[in-house]
């Protein structure tokens, strides 16, 4: 991508994140009101896993996306 390019986000990935991340935010507020450490790794592990899951589907996608449509005939 050459510099100074802007690139759009994808609206859909922007329905998943803002949630999550708000998710995540509530999660570390509400176990510090409450006096309990929250899980820092447990709440990375399942960040990784979160977004490692995002990205391998887009990867997957964009690889399908060239033959779809090419395994049905068209209705006379």
């Amino acid at each position: 991508m050459p510099a100074g390019k802007v690139v759009t986000m994808n609206r859909g990935f922007l329905i998943i994140l803002v949630p999550a991340l708000l998710v995540a935010l509530g999660y570390i507020v509400v176990f510090r009101y409450i006096g309990v450490t929250p899980g820092y790794e447990r709440l990375l592990v399942a960040m990784i896993i979160f977004f490692g899951g995002i990205w391998w589907l887009g990867r997957r996608n964009k690889k399908n996306s060239s033959s779809t449509g090419t395994h049905w005939k068209k209705a006379d």
